[in-house]
Order: structure tokens, then C-alpha cells, then sequence
């Protein structure tokens, strides 16, 4: 618990799935933690979850922030600094996806998606930079699978995390002079809302989930704290000599041959 106690941790996407698994979890290692989401109600459902862990309410910041707006992100990091005097970690969390072939996707919808799997981490960390290496902190982007693995009907959401697993890597190399490592999850199908969000019917969705038994080796898909896991063991000084990994949480998927 040493290896991570008292460190200050900024999550975005925090109000739900992934982002929230990981505060949750990281609640037990009695971090300091700055919840960032468009939802504030549920980012204060999550604090007072965060404190039933054991973590005290002085040690959870909760900032409504649209990572897409510049403004958000300066006054997400102004209120870190004013409440903890440091910044620690970052995950970048927050993501958007669909279901529309190029075809179907206009440029609003690319721009939008790319707009918050791309700019947005990119912005965030290049905001966080001069912080983290005062710290020699660590960076985690929250990617997919879909980066490394083509799916023909979201191409826009597909290119979006290659180009931030791509964006791991030279920030890794980047920053590495000055001892701040950056990495990337890469989940497979994690039982969130997402695909819900992305436009796909109940119906699909209980087919989609059975389909997975057979895609993901261990097992089907999983639940958001396998990848909370790996975030946590990425951030924390386990993960010391570790940086420029895409970190596949997938339960095998990405061995197999195209099926």
C-alpha cells in the first residue's frame, strides 16, 4: 500500500465503468484522487463510494470537466494543485465510440471522436507534463483492443486508439529523460455501458455478450476491475522499469486468428 499511498491521481471518465473501478480501487490504497467527468452527480456518488473504502473526503477533489473544452482542463488542474500542491498520475479515461461504418460516419462524428480519444489525452498530458516530472509521475491511456485490432463497422473509433496507442509510445520515449513513464490498457470487452452508449440494442448487446465466450479465451467479457487492476499496478512503483506498453486486458482475444 506504501507504493501508492498519498500520491495524487487524476481520473478522467471517472463517473462510471473503467473510471470508476479504478477509483474504487485506488480508494483502498489511500491515494489522493481528483474525479473528472461531465456528470457531476455521479462523480459525487463515486466520491462517497471512494469514501466508504476507507478514504477520508478531504483526500477525493470532484471536478466536472468536458475534456474536449480547454478551459475544463486548465481549471481541472488548477483545482488539483490548490487542493494537493502536486500531480501524481494521470488516466486518461475518457472515450466515446459507435457502431456506423465509414460510410455512416460524418464528419462531426469522426470529429467528435477524435476530438475526445485524441485531442484530449493529448492536451491533458501536455497540461500534466511539467507536473509529473516534477514528480516523476506516470501516465495511463485507456485504449482498446479496436486500436490494435480492426472491427469494419466503427473505423472511426478503431483509428482513434491506434492513434493513441501511437501517441503511448513517443510520449513514453518522450518523457523518459525525465523519468515519467506512460503506458496504455488495452482492454477487450469489458461489461460497461459503452457499447449501450455506442448505439447498440439490448437485444444485440445479451448476443454481443454471449459471443464473447467464444472470443475471449478466459472466459466472456469481463468486469471493469480486471483493468482497474492493471491501471493501478501501471501507476504504482511496481511498475518502475515499465513504460511504452500497450497492456492487452482482454482475456486472450488478441492471440487468436480473425474469426
Amino acid at each position: 500500500m506504501t507504493l501508492m499511498k498519498d500520491k495524487v491521481v487524476i481520473i478522467t471518465g471517472a463517473s462510471s465503468g473503467i473510471g470508476e473501478a479504478t477509483a474504487l480501487l485506488l480508494a483502498t490504497f489511500d491515494v489522493k484522487l481528483v474525479l473528472a467527468a461531465r456528470n457531476e452527480e455521479r462523480l459525487n456518488a463515486v466520491s462517497k463510494e471512494c469514501q466508504t473504502k476507507g478514504l477520508s473526503a478531504e483526500k477525493v477533489l470532484v471536478v466536472r470537466c468536458d475534456v474536449v473544452k480547454p478551459d475544463d482542463l486548465d481549471n481541472l488542474i488548477q483545482l488539483t494543485l490548490s487542493s494537493f500542491g502536486q500531480i501524481d498520475a494521470l488516466v486518461n479515461n475518457a472515450g466515446s465510440g459507435n457502431y456506423k461504418t465509414m460510410m455512416e460516419t460524418t464528419p462531426e462524428i469522426l470529429e467528435s471522436i477524435l476530438d475526445i480519444n485524441v485531442k484530449a489525452p493529448f492536451n491533458l498530458s501536455q497540461k500534466c507534463a511539467p507536473h509529473l516530472i516534477k514528480t516523476q509521475g506516470s501516465i495511463v491511456n485507456v485504449s482498446s483492443i479496436s486500436g490494435q485490432r480492426p472491427i469494419g463497422v466503427c473505423p472511426a473509433y478503431c483509428m482513434s486508439k491506434a492513434a493513441l496507442d501511437m501517441f503511448t509510445k513517443c510520449l513514453a520515449l518522450d518523457l523518459a529523460p525525465h523519468k515519467v513513464r506512460v503506458n496504455s490498457v488495452n482492454p477487450g470487452v469489458i461489461i460497461t455501458d459503452f457499447q449501450r452508449r455506442a448505439g447498440m440494442s439490448e437485444e444485440n448487446y445479451a448476443k454481443y455478450l454471449e459471443r464473447q465466450k467464444q472470443l475471449q479465451p478466459l472466459g466472456g467479457a469481463a468486469e471493469p476491475i480486471e483493468v482497474a487492476k492493471t491501471i493501478k499496478f501501471l501507476l504504482s512503483d511496481d511498475s518502475s522499469f515499465v513504460t511504452g506498453q500497450l497492456l492487452f486486458v482482454d482475456g486472450g482475444r488478441h492471440c487468436l486468428s480473425p474469426v
